[in-house]
This record gives C-alpha cells, structure tokens and sequence, in this order.
C-alpha cells in the first residue's frame, strides 16, 4: 500500500497533473464562482440531507411499504443517472454556464412540485425532476471547477464538497426540530432547497465563462499515448469505484433514520446520525482539499474504513455504538467522491464535462441500485442486517480501486 503515496512515487505523472499549483492565482472572477459553486452545492446538501430525514414520514403519509419507499429514492437517483449522460457532453460544446443555468431551473421545479404534491406519483415524478437538476447541477458545477483549477481540481472539489456535507449536516438538525414542534412539515425540506436556488440563480448569471485549454506535455499525460483517453482502462476503474461508493453513500445515509427507528425506536438519534455523518464528511473533505496524499491511495483507504467500521460495529447492536460510528462513516466518505472525480478530471481535461458526467451518472447507477435492495432485505430480515451487505460492498470498492492502480498505475 506504501507504493501509493507521494513520497515513493514523486515523479508520477498522475501526482504530478493532480497536486502542480503552477501559477494559478485566485482572480475576482474565480473567487466568485468558488462561492457560488459552494452555494449551489450547499443546497444540494440541504436537500439531500433533509430527504434522508423525512424518507420515513414521506412513506408514513402515502402509505408505502419498505420496497416502495426504497423506490422513491431509486426515483431520484434514476435521474442522477440520466442527467450527466445528457448534459456533460453538451458542457463540453457549448459551455458549462449555460448547462448549469438550465440545470437548476429543473432542480427548482423539482423542488417546489415535489413540496405541493398530493400523490405518490405527483411525488416521484417531481424527485424525478429535482434529481434531474441535482445531478446536472453537480456534475457540471464541477467540471467548471476543473476547468477554472488545472491541476488543483482534488482541492478545490474537496471544497466545494464540504459545503455540500454542511448542508446535509444543518438540514436534519433544523428540520427535524421544526417538525418535531409542530411548526413545519416534511415539506419544507423541499422549500428551503428549492429557494436556495432561487436565491443563487441570478447570481450566477454574473458570472464569465472562461475558456480554458491546457495542452499537456508528455510528460504530464497521465497514462500511455499522445492523447489522454477517455476511456482508459484505469478511468473504467474510476466507473466502477463510483458505483460502488454511492451505493455505499445512499444505504447508509438515505437509511439511517430509518435504521435508528425501526431497529432502536429512537428518532432523534436518526436526526444526529444523519447530522453527524455528514458533519465529519465536511471536515474530511476539507482536511484532504490540503493534504497532499495520492487520490487513488485516499480512495482505497476510505473503502477499507467503511468496511472495518460496519463490521466491528454492527455485531453489537448498539444505539449509541451505532451513533457514534456513523461519525466515522462520514469522516471515512468524505474524500472519495471528489477525489475520484478530481483524478476523472485530470484524465480528460479536454473532456472534463464528458469525463465527469460518466462518474456521476455511475455513481447515480449505485444509488439507484442500493435502496431496492435494502428494501428487499429489510422485508425479509430487517434493515439492520441490510447494512451488512453495505459492508461487503465497502470491501469491494477496496478491491477494486487496489487492484486497479496496482496493475494500471504501477
């Protein structure tokens, strides 16, 4: 595993196109899409944040069992699917701004549809919407921090994240009292997201696009030929890395409330579990935005985290022990979607929107895939011992990313 990190592979050309500042200075106009980057995807995290919190009363209003509320999520995440696929390789041609323009009025609608809907069907169809805009909004948010950032795109992804982590970790915590007083319903989790972009919107607008090209040397390229390669076998890597973290990210915090609930009769430790996961996913990511460690070593690390956590935990069947792990779950996640989205950037820099966009749309195959199944074991054997498969996945996503830069970066 030492071979991994940057003081036993100085030269490596993927550590060199990952953490070479150059002369970058940080302008009036980056300065202003890094605060509205952040503010587009803090409110990313108070939408997704506070959906995992209500999940449960959602499915409590229309009735559903634990395999239909499982499709209410799989409904998002469907559209986390599609979305990149269309719209990244039109950012690449026409430019990202106006795509992400486009974006959150999808996300807007969305949000607002699915605070007014009166049926399950109205219901999904309007997180169908959001989650159209969600992951459009992401995706190309962050391809144009790529481009903005050459050779800075892990840290400044990183940042970027945790402003998304801060607003999943605030949205449970103020929703969850404002529901639990009677002041507001699980509606206003979609209000307050869908206002937030309201708010940015215009903002937005102000700012320029600039468009970058970075002609690589030879010696920058990260893998073999005159050309970086979209599809490379290690990017075929990343593909499979982001499947297997998002269907690791969905189980555990799209079901952790429902978790403390059902198993621990215990709501407001679901509040905190969800709160806490993402507060320690906010203060990983920033700390890894400096921290100079090889991405693909942070990303094999995070897995193999998941995975001694869920297994050292979950034999105990405790509430509190459950609780405080899910800290740990957060700070363990943190780095490993940016990163792996940073070293899909760097890859493709000439194709940064198409490069990014496969990694989302694969990460929203995963959160398409795990709800089904945690609904389908939770019928048959409770959603506590849905968790285990969420470790096994863990263990794979170790696997994967190990033996992939072992044989493709070695």
């Amino acid at each position: 595993m030492s071979s991994f990190f940057p003081e036993k592979q100085e030269n490596s050309p993927l550590n060199s196109v990952m953490y070479t500042h150059g002369n970058d200075v940080m302008d009036r106009r980056k300065a202003h899409l890094v605060f509205l980057s952040c503010g587009i995807t803090f409110f990313l995290g108070v939408e997704s944040g506070g959906f995992q919190l209500v999940l449960l009363k959602v499915a409590e209003e229309f009735a559903l069992n634990p395999v239909r509320m499982g499709g209410m999520v799989t409904s998002q995440f469907g559209a986390i699917l599609c979305g990149p696929l269309l719209f990244g390789w039109i950012a690449d041609r026409i430019g990202k701004k106006p795509v992400l323009l486009f974006s959150m009025i999808f996300y807007i609608i969305g949000c607002f549809a699915a605070a007014f809907s009166g049926t399950v069907f109205l219901f999904s169809c309007a997180v169908f919407a959001l989650g159209l805009g969600f992951s459009v909004s992401e995706c190309v948010g962050s391809a144009f921090i790529s481009d903005s950032f050459p050779g800075k795109e892990s840290t400044y992804l990183n940042i970027m994240q945790s402003a998304f982590s801060f607003g999943a970790v605030l949205s449970p915590l103020v929703f969850s009292r404002l529901i639990q007083t009677g002041l507001a319903s699980w509606r206003i989790v979609f209000f307050v997201a869908g206002g937030g972009y309201v708010l940015v919107y215009p903002l937005l607008i102000l700012v320029r696009e600039k468009r970058q090209k970075k002609v690589l040397s030879q010696e920058e390229i990260p893998l073999a030929g005159s050309e970086p390669r979209l599809f490379s076998p290690f990017f075929i890597i990343l593909v499979l890395s982001m499947v297997i973290y998002l269907t690791v990210e969905a189980g555990l915090s799209y079901f952790a409330d429902t978790l403390f609930v059902t198993e621990f009769n215990n709501t407001r430790l679901g509040a905190y579990a969800i709160s806490g996961f993402w507060f320690c996913m906010a203060i990983s990511r920033f700390v890894f935005s400096w921290i100079k460690i090889k991405p693909q070593a942070m990303v094999m690390l995070g897995f193999f985290l998941l995975c001694f956590l869920l297994v050292f935990s979950l034999p105990m069947r405790n509430s509190f022990v459950m609780l405080t792990v899910f800290f740990f779950l957060g700070f363990a996640s943190g780095p490993i979607w940016p990163m792996i989205i940073g070293i899909g950037a760097s890859l493709n820099q000439r194709r940064s929107g198409t490069s990014v966009s496969i990694l989302t749309a694969s990460g929203g195959l995963g959160g398409l895939i795990i709800p089904l199944l945690i609904g389908l074991v939770a019928e048959w054997k409770g959603f506590y011992n849905g968790f285990w498969l969420i470790a096994a996945l863990s263990a794979l996503g170790f696997l994967v990313i190990w033996l992939g830069a072992k044989k493709f970066l070695t």
